[in-house]
């Protein structure tokens, strides 16, 4: 009966709380339980979490060229691997809807220079007084109303690819930006149709990953965090954490993925390490004696000016003596010993 006594006296000092409050406990009551704390430490050699991911080629880093109108391939210039620069010709498309909008282009400019004419004759003969003003503005309008039709005659061209006034049927398709051709998807000699794709082009220096973690840890992690290919082939960020779980039960982290060069290539699986969790601070290591489970949670007691806060942290590697967590400010303080005696007081006083 005096254990029981004793522990009827203690839970005078602890007022109900749930998870987030604090086991409070005088100074004086620390050495009676035996209970003692130490600071986490910031673990500078710490690996981190690592885990297997896939690289792949995010939709931003791939262009897809088109045929802007029907047509005949003519020339293709490029094969699948071979690297091209913004701007660099890929292919020519031989199209009788560039003839048809070049007509169109050279009518609307004929009219535009008649309108111009008429504009200016009827402007001398309205400061002679021999017309009404009214009749030169009207005039005008139809300067203004043609122009916008040698405006849309000309963007017309050049959304076909050709340049205004270029008498050539033939249009010049080329790349949008700087990669690597993934795949051409046509031939020389074959006809296509607007908008049949022709050539797709990806940059391989701006890749992406698929990290699949589990719900416990992906906890620790968040949107602005580090990621670093094992053996420092390159690193990335965290850009974002897929709501729904995949079929594995596995959180699917997307992240963004720089190199210089080709070393990575889409579909590779990597080793990764993920570090320094955004608003989490970094990897920490602290006793493994300090951490608690309340369920499928480990938590540990963190030190407070009252006593201690029960919080849940994540564990990224842990043996008999040390754990790396992550999940608490750098400068933390844990108890590392009489957590026995602070787990119980906690279950207590949340009955």
């Amino acid at each position: 009966m005096p254990g029981r006594s004793l522990a009827a006296c203690l839970l005078l000092l602890f007022p109900a709380f749930g998870e987030a409050a604090s086991v409070l406990i005088p100074p004086e009551q620390r050495a009676a339980l035996g209970i003692e704390a130490a600071p986490a430490i910031a673990s500078t050699n710490s690996a981190g979490l690592e885990v297997t991911a896939k690289v792949i080629l995010p939709p931003a880093s791939v262009r897809v060229v088109a045929a802007p109108a029907d047509g005949l391939v003519t020339t293709l210039l490029h094969q699948a691997g071979e690297q091209v620069k913004a701007g660099d010709k890929l292919a020519a498309l031989s199209s009788p809807d560039v003839v048809e909008a070049q007509r169109q282009y050279l009518q609307a400019r004929l009219k535009h220079q008649l309108a111009s004419d008429n504009a200016s004759r009827e402007q001398r003969l309205a400061e002679q007084g021999l017309i009404a003003k009214n009749t030169w503005l009207l005039t005008q309008n139809e300067v203004k109303l043609a122009q916008a039709d040698v405006d849309a005659a000309s963007a017309t061209l050049r959304l076909l690819g050709v340049k205004p006034g270029n008498e050539n049927s033939e249009i010049a398709l080329t790349a949008p930006i700087s990669g690597w051709i993934l795949e051409t998807l046509v031939e020389p000699g074959q006809r296509v149709e607007a908008p049949a794709p022709l050539v797709k082009i990806g940059n391989l220096q701006q890749l992406g990953l698929e990290i699949p973690l589990t719900p416990a840890q992906a906890n620790s992690v968040q949107p602005g965090q580090s990621v670093e290919v094992e053996g420092g082939k390159a690193s990335g960020t965290i850009r974002a954490l897929q709501p729904a779980l995949d079929m594995a039960q596995n959180v699917i982290v997307r992240a963004d993925l720089e190199q210089d060069g080709t070393t990575l290539h889409p579909g590779q699986n990597v080793k990764v390490k993920l570090t320094g969790a955004a608003g989490t601070g970094a990897t920490l290591t602290i006793p493994a004696s300090g951490i608690v489970w309340q369920g499928d949670k480990a938590h540990v007691f963190v030190e407070t000016a009252e006593g201690f806060t029960p919080t849940a942290v994540t564990i990224l590697s842990q043996n008999d003596q040390q754990a790396s967590i992550s999940g608490l400010p750098a400068d933390s303080r844990i108890a590392v010993k009489g957590v026995a005696a602070l787990k119980a007081k906690w279950q207590e006083a949340g009955e």
